[in-house]
């Protein structure tokens, strides 16, 4: 594809150093020829990156999350700049943005040696009967009891089955990706993020498969609230729906992809895993003082 021009930056719009990356980015590798949208509202959105080459976010998960519910449906790549506290699915974090961004604009070619591009399984969610299109998510779908203080019963069905009905504060259903948010949270499991089984978690339940399940990528899953003050849909934190009591949501692979900028083997994400974690930090100070324990020994 050789250098790519046709670019749109989805910057935190309440980060006013977001927006100014976004600017100068623009200023350095576009000549001021870039769309640039803030996060929100994001409905706006997909329409306004319908056509573009490339999707670069600028903020935390949260933004990361907005631009690839907007690229999906168009399959566009997505190139995320950090400026949260984590950033699971960043590539770049903000301090080396500037520098590095050009690499990945004049070097991407699929199937080249350039970045390559990931490709990160979603779920959809939809409300058997409504006339509401499907939500997907890249992160996870909730169903829960929302702002109630009461306990939700959730009928859970997988593939027809009936499994157990949940008695607590609710269900995530998490992809690959999700595992590393409210699934981890919870005492989840990681998940590699090119995975496509999801999860299904509960959230405080009651004597009640606490570990969760671990799903294969086609798997259905239908999840029926059944007291009587009825729950709150929740798409990766920032779609809700408030649902009556009786409702069933039907959780199953969507047929969006998201697909991410990388420059790194797949491998490098354990690394990455460990080093956002904090983990990685430690085990370098660990390794630090023994080897000034040991240098300590051999000068006794």
């Amino acid at each position: 594809m050789g250098q790519v021009t046709n670019v749109v930056v989805i910057y935190h719009g309440l980060l006013t150093e977001a927006e100014t990356l976004a600017r100068n980015l623009s200023e350095r590798y576009g000549h001021d020829k870039w769309t640039l949208l803030p996060a929100e509202p994001v409905r706006a959105l997909e329409s306004g990156v319908k056509g573009s080459d490339l999707v670069i976010t600028i903020g935390g998960d949260g933004t990361i999350l907005r631009g690839a519910h907007a690229a999906a449906p168009h399959g566009i790549p997505v190139l995320g700049i950090n400026m949260g506290r984590v950033g699971f699915m960043a590539e770049l974090d903000a301090s080396d943005a500037m520098t590095d961004t050009g690499w990945y604009l004049d070097n991407w070619d699929e199937g080249g040696e350039g970045p390559r591009i990931e490709n990160r399984a979603m779920v959809r969610a939809t409300i058997p009967g409504s006339t509401e299109a499907p939500f997907h998510a890249l992160n996870d779908v909730v169903v829960g009891r929302g702002a109630s203080i009461r306990v939700v019963d959730l009928n859970t069905v997988v593939d027809g089955q009936h499994i157990v009905t949940y008695r607590g504060d609710g269900l995530v259903i998490s992809t690959a990706t999700g595992s590393t948010g409210y699934g981890l949270a919870l005492g989840g499991p990681v998940m590699n993020p090119t995975s496509g089984a999801f999860l299904l978690k509960p959230i405080a339940a009651h004597m009640s498969l606490q570990g969760g399940l671990l799903l294969r990528p086609d798997a259905v899953v239908s999840i029926t609230i059944e007291n009587d003050a009825g729950g709150m849909l929740s798409v990766d934190g920032f779609v809700d729906r408030a649902i009556a009591a009786g409702t069933t949501v039907r959780i199953e692979t969507s047929e969006y992809t998201a697909r991410f900028l990388r420059k790194h083997p797949p491998a490098a994400f354990y690394q990455s895993l460990t080093r956002r974690l904090g983990m990685r930090q430690g085990a370098m100070a660990r390794e630090s003082g023994e080897a000034e324990n040991t240098s300590g020994d051999e000068s006794l």
